[in-house]
């Protein structure tokens, strides 16, 4: 049986980006996953605090920001600038908006300054380098232990739960599984471009379905890619050529009240998931404080 002051269940980018943060700290610390990363691995993470069609300031997502261009330009690099169309009716609600955020209005938008892209999966790898991770199947959190698939079980003073839809039953956690599509293409965006659908590096990406039924992801359908080029050529003006496709499906936690509900205490330890399309953006700003309590 394999012991740890803490043991993280979930190679994703929080679980990864909490293990990293007390290894370094000297704390004795496991990660337990059946993979790396799962739905933190699509080639393109856009973390973006301005969301959706309303361009609505994610809760404290200034502060995010900050934290999220700290930690992860240690390991990888940031292309810094995502591009946002405004609409000219809505350009004085936009700019009521966008709070202390770095910003500069150029052409028919709003380009956010330290809005970044990065690319996943060398984060992921350079995160988990020199972390002591066991790959394996949990069935069971029974603290303090985590019973995985062949009776071996691992012990910890404290677990957390840093994994996503697929193992949320493990808690009771109910929440929306958000499928989406991300297509790699032969073009290459340098500065992200967002609105509907978003364009940066050699990807288009977007969520066409609201929700799914658990966390297999369905096969992407014809109008789910249609949708993506009909965004993405509303935004530069032609349909870019595909080369292929990757799906991944989110977790997203239903708001409960002020403030973030993605950080919480459990039965032996403490959760942090739920973070749907915002996990690049809130993962050091809670890993931080998720630290502290530790």
């Amino acid at each position: 049986m394999r012991e740890a002051e803490v043991v993280v269940l979930g190679a994703g980018v929080a679980g990864l980006t909490l293990a990293r943060l007390l290894w370094e700290g000297g704390r004795s610390v496991l990660v337990v996953a059946e993979a790396l990363g799962e739905a933190s691995r699509p080639p393109v993470a856009l973390v973006n605090p301005l969301r959706g069609r309303r361009f609505t300031l994610a809760e404290e997502g200034e502060r995010a920001l900050e934290a999220a261009l700290a930690f992860y330009g240690r390991f990888v690099s940031l292309h810094l600038e995502v591009y946002r169309p405004v609409p000219e009716r809505e350009r004085d609600q936009v700019a009521k908006r966008l709070g202390g955020l770095r910003h500069r209005w150029e052409g028919g938008g709003v380009v956010l300054e330290e809005a970044f892209w990065l690319e996943p999966r060398p984060l992921l790898e350079r995160l988990a380098r020199g972390v002591p991770l066991l790959k394996g199947r949990v069935l069971a959190w029974e603290p303090p232990y985590l019973c995985l698939e062949g009776g071996e079980r691992v012990r910890g003073e404290i677990l957390v739960y840093a994994g996503g839809g697929r193992g949320a039953h493990l808690l009771g956690l109910g929440g929306r599984h958000v499928p989406g599509l991300v297509l790699t293409l032969l073009d290459y965006f340098p500065r992200a471009i967002s609105y509907r659908v978003y364009l940066a590096g050699s990807a288009l990406g977007g969520s066409y379905l609201s929700e799914g039924e658990g966390p297999d992801p369905p096969p992407p359908t014809k109008g789910e890619v249609a949708w993506l080029l009909e965004g993405a050529e509303a935004l530069v003006g032609y349909r870019p050529q595909v080369a292929s496709a990757w799906r991944g499906v989110r977790f997203r936690l239903p708001a409960q009240g002020e403030g973030l509900p993605y950080l919480f205490p459990v039965e032996g330890g403490y959760a942090l998931t739920g973070l749907g399309s915002t996990g690049f953006l809130y993962a050091p700003l809670l890993v931080g404080r998720l630290a502290g309590k530790l």
